[in-house]
């Protein structure tokens, strides 16, 4: 995971990048939102949750998943991404998640022909060694801060006042969030679903379980922990049964040597990964 500037922040979760030896390596893909990506070396085949598939080309983007998908990386890879806050995704594309999600996307279909070759002289420069996945990092924040869309205020307000309720605990009271914003809760239903994929109760169920994969992927789990974790869920099946869903993975899985702990870091989304951070160390 590489931090984005300051200045980038409110744009992207965190940038990334992915290596591997020769050969195919399969793995679970979380549920995300929209990522940037650019291919230095490599191929990534997905098969989303409701069976369609995609491969990787030199810049693709991998717009918002509601579910896990799971994805087989043809090495040697190298793939260096952007993790897009909802916000920059609507400001990147002005695509609404609940009806583009679980499906990769060509870059022409988001970004200029310039931004394009961009991005690709960039690969093709660190594939030869002469600038390092740091700095296609970079050049995808450039991409990223061109985004030529500009969201409504009262929509990204409400945005972050979803974003500050995922983050106040395990189980906050959708109450809470109506009493947060100024609009009306048919209003938030309506902009939680542009930019989430889904209404907010599902949004909850999504992070809840995303929560329960980081911290149970993290050794040393606290009792206190894991009783308020366990609170939230009706039993273990249920809990079980949601982070299959939305990690592709069970509990006893990640304890398992490979990518998924990386690919469950708490910096990968946002402030509603900020309590985790907290709790992990």
């Amino acid at each position: 995971m590489i931090a984005p500037a300051e200045d980038a922040a409110a744009l992207v979760h965190t940038f990334y990048t992915i290596e591997t030896d020769a050969g195919p390596i399969e793995e679970a893909i979380p549920a995300y939102s929209a990522q940037l990506i650019v291919m230095v070396r490599g191929q990534v085949h997905f098969t989303f949750a409701d069976g369609s598939t995609g491969t990787s080309s030199a810049v693709f983007i991998n717009a918002p998943q509601m579910r896990s998908a799971r994805a087989v990386l043809e090495g040697p890879v190298l793939q260096v991404g952007a993790s897009l806050t909802h916000t920059a995704w609507q400001r990147l594309a002005n695509l609404p998640a609940d009806e583009v999600h679980d499906r990769l996307l060509p870059a022409e279909a988001v970004l200029s022909a310039d931004q394009i070759a961009a991005l690709e002289a960039a690969a093709t420069a660190c594939r030869d060694g002469r600038i390092t996945p740091e700095d296609v990092c970079t050049a995808l924040a450039a991409v990223i801060a061109e985004a030529p869309h500009t969201p409504n205020a009262d929509h990204v307000a409400v945005v972050d006042a979803i974003l500050r309720w995922l983050a106040s605990g395990f189980d906050p009271a959708l109450a809470d969030l109506y009493a947060a914003v100024s609009v009306s809760p048919r209003q938030v239903q309506r902009i939680c679903r542009r930019f989430f994929g889904v209404a907010p109760a599902q949004v909850l169920k999504r992070f809840r379980a995303l929560r329960a994969a980081m911290l149970l992927s993290q050794p040393g789990i606290s009792r206190e922990l894991h009783d308020q974790l366990m609170a939230t869920y009706f039993d273990q099946a249920h809990l079980i049964r949601d982070i299959r869903r939305y990690t592709g993975r069970t509990p006893s899985q990640f304890r398992r040597q490979s990518l998924a702990e990386e690919l469950l870091d708490p910096a990968a989304h946002g402030d509603a990964g900020t309590p985790l951070k907290s709790a992990a160390e």
